[in-house]
């Protein structure tokens, strides 16, 4: 990150220092800062630009090693591949120097910088910038925050110690940042987001369906406020959650579970929050852009997802695909329809996994580029969210259980022919043992969320952090034979150029 900032602060400085009588006077081509941030117009286009960079943590980028999606879906036990290649599957071979890891946070401090750039000149600009839609001042803090907010929650997820930026930092004596401490990247996004909330629509006109709204202020918050709960133990924090759960108005379940994951239902009534793909089939290069992890793509590139690592798509990656693994093949019971759409019952080879994979519409030319929108946050979450809270904060398991009991009825009421299954049945609402309903809610967690946007990593990550589970005697499945997890593990290491270049970061334990 200090890199990227030493460099926009030195060429600031070059441009300065480089001026004189005869190019003072020249007119920039194209926009520059001192004349952008003006109206509403430019304004919503910078908030776009905060939204656009969410597309690096989805894009192919030129070649499966430059997809940072391993990050968060392969250190799990619902993944593997059988490339034995990746440092996030077998944990060994993690270190600073790990390439999708740079990226992830290189990418993650570039939109950091874009959002807090959008708060600033909200707040230099706002009077005369907001003359014709005043409520787009408010709407756009609310969309900057979010989106803030949410990568902090990545970056807790990932990192644990990652820098807290929350200004634009334009001196070179602020281009250190020290690593946070505790849960700080989640108490900033607790924060953040209960403003936004406040701050954001509760619905956009159809045009701009897909930017993020109140519920997703409050499904996020709600989130962050849980996870930190676990760690921190801290009853406080799931009856504020319960709140902001509650607080959510005009969300429900999809009538079937693939709806969530079909192109021709984007941005359903079950969404919270999901990335917004390209779709447009013949505007996509997934080939610019490449390993530098710049930007050259943001207007002529890739803005779709790649789902290529569950089809071997391009078929040139090779056996660097990912699978799902035995322990979640038989997670789910026979006759669940989420594990016939979720994985290929009949596949003969490691290449198994279908969702996002089926009832898709891929770009021309493919590459495993797909037009369906990634569901970052949805209904279905935030039930099995709320229903943990319940639990840990000693509230009705009556209602916790109910609310399990919504999530697995639509499952069995999603079949092919639309004639109920006898599974996943009821659980049973009778059931006092709290530690018992807990684990439900954890199994229905894997069942529901498979194969999506972390979801499993993050909850081991996080029960192992509290003490509930150990995952150093902990079976990932994988097919990779040195798969060796140790405590140091549940942070991953920081980018070996910041620690180096950056005397207020220290690396990780262990790394």
């Amino acid at each position: 990150m200090n890199k990227m900032i030493k460099y926009t602060v030195g060429v600031l400085l070059f441009g300065m220092i480089s001026c004189n009588e005869d190019t003072i006077n020249l007119d920039p081509i194209g926009d520059t800062e001192a004349g952008f941030f003006q109206n509403e117009g430019q304004m919503q286009q910078a908030v776009f630009g905060i939204y656009q960079k969410v597309s690096f943590f989805y894009a192919f980028r030129g070649g499966q090693n430059n997809n940072v999606f391993p990050v968060t879906l392969l250190p799990s036990d619902d993944l593997t591949t059988p490339s034995n290649s990746y440092a996030t599957e077998n944990f060994t071979a993690l270190n600073g120097s790990n390439g999708q890891l740079n990226l992830y946070y290189q990418f993650a401090y570039q939109l950091l910088a874009r959002a807090n750039t959008v708060l600033q000149k909200i707040e230099t600009n706002g009077d005369f910038a907001y003359t014709t839609s005043p409520e787009q001042k408010n709407y756009h803090k609310g969309e900057a925050l979010f989106l803030r907010a949410y990568m902090y929650f990545c970056l807790w997820n990932v990192f644990g110690t990652a820098p807290l930026v929350t200004e634009r930092i334009l001196d070179f004596d602020k281009a250190y940042p020290p690593n946070s401490e505790g849960t700080q990247l989640l108490d900033q996004a607790i924060m953040d987001l209960e403003e936004a909330a406040n701050l954001l629509p509760a619905t956009w006109p159809d045009e701009y369906k897909g930017r993020v709204v109140k519920n997703s202020a409050l499904g996020l918050r709600g989130k962050c406020l849980l996870f930190r709960g676990t760690v921190n133990k801290s009853n406080a924090d799931f009856t504020a959650a319960i709140a902001d759960f509650n607080a959510l108005a005009g969300l429900s379940l999809t009538p079937v579970y693939s709806r969530n994951f079909d192109v021709a239902y984007n941005n359903n009534d079950e969404s919270l929050f999901e990335y917004q793909a390209n779709n447009t089939p013949t505007n996509t290069n997934p080939y610019v852009g490449g390993a530098g992890g710049n930007d050259a793509f943001s207007v002529i590139g890739e803005i779709g997802m790649w789902v290529g690592m569950f089809n071997q798509d391009p078929s040139w990656i090779g056996n660097s695909h990912y699978s799902a693994t035995d322990l979640i093949k038989n997670a789910y019971e026979d006759g669940d329809p989420r594990k016939a759409y979720n994985i290929n019952p009949d596949a003969t080879t490691p290449i198994n996994v279908m969702k996002y994979v089926r009832n898709t519409a891929f770009v021309r030319g493919s590459n495993g580029i797909s037009m369906n929108n990634p569901r970052i946050l949805r209904y279905a979450d935030v039930l099995l969210l709320k229903a943990e809270a319940l639990v840990r904060s000693g509230g009705s398991l009556a209602e916790a259980i109910g609310l399990i009991n919504r999530v697995r009825e639509r499952a069995r009421n999603s079949t092919d022919d639309g004639t109920p299954s006898a599974v996943p049945a009821d659980r049973d609402v009778s059931e006092s043992n709290a530690a018992t309903v807990l684990e439900w809610i954890f199994r229905e967690r894997r069942l529901e969320l498979a194969f999506e946007e972390g979801h499993r990593w993050w909850d081991l990550r996080r029960r192992h952090i509290a003490g509930e589970i150990d995952l150093k005697t902990f079976d990932f499945g994988s097919l990779d034979s040195g798969c060796k997890f140790e405590d140091k593990n549940i942070y991953f290491p920081l980018p070996s150029r910041e620690v180096v270049d950056n005397p207020n970061l220290n690396q990780n334990p262990g790394y």
